[in-house]
Parts: structure tokens; sequence; C-alpha cells
């Protein structure tokens, strides 16, 4: 009998430290889908759970429709540890440090009575612009649900690559009007030696005359 109440509570616990509810795209996940071992108990110590930050230039990134996006959760279990209802924060520079809260404008269920998916769209904080990654557009945004279970996602705005691209460009551009100008001075120079070298010749040609 003790061993039978042993067994359900261990199983309960074990029930209880599974995650419930996750947003896709995940942080250190490529891909659109999210699966239970990739739900995080975000925190305010941390706030992406145990994910890796250092995988927001390889994770899918979502990208922003103006100064929103929408994602999908997915919850594992019904209720409230299943909730799909979010908070959110934004971390600009993609560091994990410095997260202010986003405004949450369609969200999820507090405690659905199964299992699914759901569209969730957010808003952007006011001013907000992502600078983080190796492409200098990349933003974190953490999800908390109703039931303390989410993760990270990786939001990409269209500035960082098209900067870098148009930077380099116009770099190039400066470089390739430098060497022509250098070509430009080197044949005025070899056009005002010969110039000389006539001149030369034309004075050693009249002093022979005479």
């Amino acid at each position: 009998m003790l061993f039978s109440k042993t067994l359900l509570v261990l199983a309960a616990l074990s029930t209880s430290v599974l995650g419930h509810a996750a947003v896709a795209p995940a942080l250190g996940v490529k891909g659109t889908t999210v699966a239970r071992n990739n739900v995080q108990r975000p925190s305010t110590a941390k706030p992406c759970g145990n994910a890796a930050l250092a995988s927001i230039d390889t994770s899918t990134a979502v990208p922003l429709s103006g100064n929103s996006f929408t994602v999908t959760a997915t919850n594992f279990n019904g209720g409230r540890d299943g909730s799909t209802q979010f908070t959110a924060q934004v971390d600009t520079t993609g560091k994990g440090t410095g997260f202010k809260a986003a405004t949450v404008s369609k969200n999820g269920e507090l405690a659905p009575k199964g299992t699914g998916n759901v569209q969730i769209t957010v808003q952007m904080p006011a001013g907000a612009t992502c600078t983080g990654g190796a492409s200098g557009n990349r933003c974190l945004v953490s999800f908390k649900s109703a039931g303390g279970f989410g993760n990270c996602v990786v939001v990409s705005s269209g500035g960082g690559n098209a900067a870098a691209g148009t930077k380099a460009a116009t770099k190039g551009t400066k470089n390739a009007r430098k060497r022509q100008h250098g070509r430009d001075f080197l044949a005025g120079l070899e056009e005002t030696g010969e110039a000389a070298k006539r001149m030369i010749a034309r004075a050693w040609m009249s002093r022979d005359a005479a």
C-alpha cells in the first residue's frame, strides 16, 4: 500500500516538473514548432530559463511586421498549468539583460480545456530597436505563461543585414573612387613628363640649329 502511494506521489511530482506550454519558434531551436523539452521556467534571474543565449544567431527568428509580431503558443496539458495566456518582455540588445514589458495584443486562454496551438501577437515597446546578434538586428523576447512556463523567442527587424550591406557597398564605392583618383593622378604625371621631354628635345634641337 505504501509502495503504491509512493508511486502516485512520484508520478504527480514528475508531471509537475514537465513543461506544459511554450512559444514557437523557441530560442535554441531551428524550425517553427516546439516540443515539451523546449519548455523553460522563465524567472527574473533567468528570463530565458536555461536556454543558451548564445544561440540567438542560430535560432529561427520571427520577423517584425511594423512594430509587432505573431508567434504560436503550444500547450501540452489542459488547465491552468497548460495556460496559453502569456506576458512578454523584450531585450533589444539580445544579451539577455534589460528586458522591458511588451504589450500582448492577442493572447491565449487562461485555462484551456485541452491541448493545442494558439496565435499570440505582441506589440514592441515604444521606440524599441533590435540591435542584438551578429547581424545587429535581433531581439530576445521572454514569454511566461500564467502557469509559470514559457521560453524566449528571437525576433528580427529588417535593418541589420541591409544596413550592413549598404555600409559595405558605400565603403566599396569610396575605395573605388580613391583608386580611380590615384590612377588619374599617375596618368597626369606621365602626361606631364612626356610634355617636359618634348620641350627639352625642342630646346636641344634649337641649340643645335643655332
